[in-house]
């Protein structure tokens, strides 16, 4: 599996904000990879993607797409909607 993070936005846009990444899960430690299976799995994303974002306002926008088996699914996040646990895997990616 192949997560690419995109996050832009924030207070006033500020560029400091802005950020790419990419992992190979399958190149990363045991436990790592399978806290990155569990919480970019897509159906859990496509879930947290539905909820409702009433706090958004100069939050960070997150584009995240999944790409396993052939197949390539993106979803668009705001920061409120995101889990902590899950915005500090992306700290550590």
């Amino acid at each position: 599996m192949i997560i690419e993070i995109a996050a832009q936005g924030g207070f006033g846009g500020i560029a400091a904000a802005n950020l790419h990444k990419t992992i190979d899960v399958q190149d990363q430690p045991e436990q790592m990879r399978q806290d990155l299976c569990e919480a970019f799995e897509p159906d859990q994303l496509a879930r947290l993607a539905r909820q409702p974002c009433g706090d958004c306002a100069d939050r960070l926008t997150y584009r995240i797409t999944v790409t396993d088996d052939r197949r390539t699914r993106s979803f668009t996040l705001r920061e409120a909607q995101i889990p902590p646990d899950m915005l500090d895997l992306i700290d550590q990616m």
